[in-house]
């Protein structure tokens, strides 16, 4: 981002700030949220505890508001996460078992969260969907039928994303244990992937990076 554009995004920010606190100097009984739109490209990588694998995440995006409250000056955020399938390859028995498979990670409606004293605090509630299953020692080569969005966790994933530190005009990046889930709809697999997937302890890290700004 180039200086004149930062300095722009600042004086936004600044004269909107200033709004918001004669607003509420003006009308202390009647709080309005002011909203500041946000967008940044996404990547990461997420690592199962089970298998000490980890699995590329995106390149997706990140869209919605910075939501500040014109009396109390706290700041909220509201936002949609989007994130391609991406492709699982675990190995097992020292190497010898290999599996790949197709995740998605489906959030359910928009990632909220506070902005205070620099620390992002986030919240996402997400299923996860696993398809197009290979098996095989050496390689995966044999399919296991699965049908598409149907093979997901029975319950949602609850990803609890935290940042410190944080510059809104820089790269961000959010980390968080979480547990996945066991899964069902997923035929024979079931229980395998309950085996080797499915518990607590789990890492994700997501790397937020501010879009260009007209």
């Amino acid at each position: 981002m180039s200086v004149a554009t930062r300095i722009k995004r600042l004086a936004v920010l600044g004269s909107a700030a200033t709004v918001a606190m004669t607003l509420a100097t003006a009308t202390p009984a009647s709080a309005e949220i002011i909203e500041f739109p946000v967008s940044y490209a996404v990547t990461g990588s997420t690592v199962v505890k089970k298998t000490g694998s980890a699995m590329s995440l995106g390149p997706g995006t990140l869209a919605g508001n910075l939501l500040v409250n014109d009396e109390t000056g706290e700041v909220g955020l509201s936002a949609n996460l989007s994130l391609p399938p991406s492709q699982a390859n675990i190995s097992l028995v020292s190497g010898l078992f290999k599996i790949k498979a197709t995740v998605k990670v489906i959030p359910l409606g928009p990632a909220t969260g506070t902005l205070a004293d620099a620390t992002l605090t986030t919240h996402a509630k997400a299923n996860m969907e696993i398809s197009d299953i290979w098996v095989g020692l050496l390689a995966p080569v044999i399919p296991l039928p699965t049908v598409p969005g149907s093979c997901k966790t029975k319950t949602p994933l609850e990803l609890n994303l935290v940042a410190k530190d944080i510059d809104i005009f820089s790269p961000i990046t959010v980390k968080a244990d979480y547990t996945i889930p066991e899964f069902t709809n997923c035929w024979v697999a079931d229980i395998a992937l309950g085996a080797m997937i499915s518990g607590p302890g789990n890492t994700i890290a997501l790397t937020l990076t501010p879009n260009p700004v007209s």
